[in-house]
């Protein structure tokens, strides 16, 4: 069986994203590792290093094997100003790419804990041929040494030409997700995937969630204020407020109440190894030490 990752970045040191320990960790379980890359590209099979990549897997590769042939980079731009259609759109275009039997999806903030690797392999070996995606638990890193479980999200599924990233039509869904295509829908100038939710099953395996645990405060203001404007221009709903200031005001009320209802919390032993670095040496401008000092 061969195991396919895809993951999205778009100039991710600007973003503050650990997208190098998360490609390490990817290419340590997957056999394939499929980078969508909105922004300047970061991998190059012919020079020793770009943004320090090459240089980092392969000093924590095992018995010299090059964790940089199992990268795979697909270049497509992503807007400054998007809309949310460009979650699917670039989903898709590394599923395009994948070659492995099962495909994982995995934000570039994303972990499988190594101690989880071979339980992985072993779920996607055994699943009976009429299920089509595997669901894990996801533990989402709040502040303050906490962090909530969010309920099995279907981040694993077999590669088959009738599976895509898309909408649901029989459900509110944030088009981030793998469904059973039955037509599409032309939104701008890109064909949305439509169908209905396929078969699953629970693995009771989680994966590590950091999301905004290592960015600082101007950049998640900045950002969020973008999330909320993309949301707004697909969904028309103002959900994450309608100025840069509330949308501000809705991000860490909303964190506020997911660390309020957390009741995990977590020692710095417990953090997949390839991030163990980066939560030692938390600062107290990162989100996930205490939150900025504003809640």
């Amino acid at each position: 069986m061969k195991l396919s990752v895809v993951t999205t970045i778009t100039n991710p040191d600007e973003r503050q994203d650990k997208w190098r320990e998360a490609l390490a960790c990817y290419c340590a379980f997957a056999d394939e590792v499929v980078v969508v890359n909105g922004g300047k590209p970061i991998i190059s099979k012919t020079s020793k290093a770009v943004n320090g990549l090459m240089f980092y897997l392969e000093s924590i590769s095992p018995e010299n094997e090059s964790y940089v042939d199992k990268t795979k980079e697909v270049m497509l731009p992503w807007p400054h100003e998007w809309n949310w259609i460009e979650l699917p759109r670039h989903l898709n275009a590394g599923l395009e790419a994948c070659t492995g039997d099962w495909c994982l999806k995995i934000d570039a903030d994303q972990f499988i804990h190594e101690n989880d690797f071979d339980a992985v392999r072993e779920m996607l070996l055994g699943c009976p041929d009429n299920i089509d995606v595997l669901t894990f638990q996801k533990m989402s890193m709040t502040y303050g040494g906490k962090y909530f479980q969010k309920g099995g999200q279907p981040i694993a599924f077999r590669r088959k030409d009738y599976i895509k990233i898309g909408k649901d039509v029989d459900k509110h869904t944030d088009l981030c997700f793998p469904i059973k295509v039955t037509g599409y829908e032309k939104v701008n100038d890109y064909q949305l995937p439509c169908g209905t939710e396929l078969t699953r099953e629970k693995t009771g395996i989680s994966y590590w969630n950091y999301d905004y645990f290592f960015k600082d405060k101007r950049f998640t203001k900045r950002e969020f204020w973008r999330f909320s404007k993309a949301y707004h221009r697909y969904f028309d709903e103002w959900t994450f407020g309608s100025n840069s200031d509330k949308s501000f005001r809705v991000f860490l009320n909303m964190m506020k109440g997911r660390h309020d209802k957390a009741p995990y919390t977590y020692k710095l032993e417990d953090h997949p190894k390839y991030i163990k670095e980066a939560v030692r040496n938390l600062k107290e401008s990162q989100f996930g030490h205490s939150a900025w000092g504003e809640l």
